[in-house]
């Protein structure tokens, strides 16, 4: 009996997405663990391991097909016994399940399916050659990889091309807005962006956001992190998230009940402590996590931080790695801004804002006026999870753990 392949779900929170590419044609043999696709999610290119042994019997859904549902069969295999009248069989059922959802009025992502089934599907040409990151850019970035010449060794089309191909677009975009005199000009959201509205619209309406701030001296932190990078001996250059992350993550275990999430009417306690790290991409903010980051020394989290940031860039992470935690930081002090809030990340129960440092008159204990460096941290509280006199105890304990680093990074 032929296997209906369906739209996987490649995270917890995937609900639809972009087919990018098969990397199979029609008639090619599939084995268990060949790559057979790539999805784009909302929050990576992801390539598709096939569970299945047979033969691609037929594409229903063409690459380059935008907000494919999950579950959505996008392609036929024949098995070994298979014959061409239950290939035949197979695509009529795929079709009347597709009419069936459109004339009882269903999403209307379904609508794609009936829209591909007689549509010869665009494979990519054997002879043009290109990397896999430049293939998930042009997708991305609305580049016809058919019109891009590869500087890449025999002609391969590399990362580079793609992005001076995209300037060349918005150059040739921003001559045709001048010269039409228009005062604006709309692009089409990604699904990452589109994805991003959805979840950040519906945080807002349904859960039940408080807010607290503190202004904390980081002259420590400023001095900690000077010495450390002044020593040629360090393998990575750290910086102020890297140390906060550290002060965070221990201030989070000894205050195991911001630890947390709301579940469906009941509270989650989370036994390890991992922490989000907001990155800011192209296409909206992806936040990759840094498990057990209370157990890991500064140089690790410094090292882990760099490394997933420059994959959300790539649109490369796994769903492993940005799939969890209780608590997101967003750092947008090295933008000068002095202080914000933020939009809880879904389910989290909790977001960090932190802003600038900044050089300011504070007085001491003995009443002495002097210099310190200062800066503020916004903090956003889902209160069906956290209440009030929690939140103040975790982030008054933060403020400590910050002021007195060295002794924190001891721990």
């Amino acid at each position: 009996m032929p296997i209906i392949f369906e739209m996987p779900s490649l995270s917890p929170t995937m609900e639809k997405g972009n087919l990018v590419t098969w990397c199979k044609n029609e008639g090619d043999e599939v084995a268990v663990g060949d790559l057979i696709a790539e999805i784009d999610t909302d929050k990576a290119t992801m390539e598709v391991e096939s569970i299945y042994k047979g033969v691609l019997a037929k594409i229903i859904v063409p690459a380059g097909t935008h907000d494919v549902a999950v579950k959505t069969p996008i392609a036929i295999i024949r098995q070994k016994n298979d014959t061409d009248d239950d290939i035949a069989n197979a695509i009529a059922s795929i079709s009347n399940i597709a009419k069936d959802q459109l004339d009882n009025g269903a999403d209307q992502s379904a609508k794609p399916i009936a829209i591909a089934l007689d549509v010869v599907p665009e494979c990519q040409s054997s002879e043009v050659k290109v990397s896999p990151l430049a293939k998930r850019l042009a997708n991305e970035y609305g580049v016809d990889i058919s019109k891009v010449r590869g500087s890449g060794p025999h002609g391969r089309i590399v990362k580079q091309d793609i992005l001076n191909a995209r300037e060349i677009i918005q150059r040739e975009q921003r001559t045709e807005i001048n010269a039409s005199g228009s005062r604006y000009v709309d692009t089409p959201a990604t699904s990452m962006q589109k994805l991003i509205a959805e979840k950040l619209t519906k945080v807002k309406q349904e859960v039940p956001h408080f807010y607290m701030s503190t202004k904390v001296d980081v002259t420590s932190l400023t001095d900690l992190r000077k010495k450390l990078n002044d020593n040629d001996a360090l393998v990575t250059k750290i910086t102020v998230t890297d140390i906060l992350v550290k002060a965070i993550a221990i201030a989070m275990r000894d205050e195991p009940g911001v630890n947390v999430m709301w579940n469906n009417g009941s509270i989650r306690h989370f036994n390890t402590v991992d922490i989000s790290i907001a990155v800011a991409t192209d296409n909206g903010i992806i936040t990759p996590i840094i498990w057990d980051a209370d157990r890991k020394s500064l140089l690790q989290i410094s090292k882990d931080i760099k490394e997933l940031a420059q994959k959300a860039k790539e649109k490369s992470l796994s769903p492993e790695q940005y799939t969890g935690g209780a608590i997101t930081v967003s750092n947008l002090g090295m933008f000068g801004i002095d202080n914000f809030y933020s939009i809880i990340n879904p389910p989290q129960a909790s977001i960090l804002s932190i802003g600038s440092a900044r050089k300011e008159p504070t007085v001491d204990e003995d009443g002495i006026i002097k210099t310190a460096d200062t800066l503020q941290i916004g903090y956003a509280i889902d209160h069906r999870a956290i209440d009030g006199a929690t939140a103040a105890k975790f982030l008054h304990k933060l403020a400590q753990n910050i002021q007195n680093v060295w002794i924190t990074l001891a721990k």
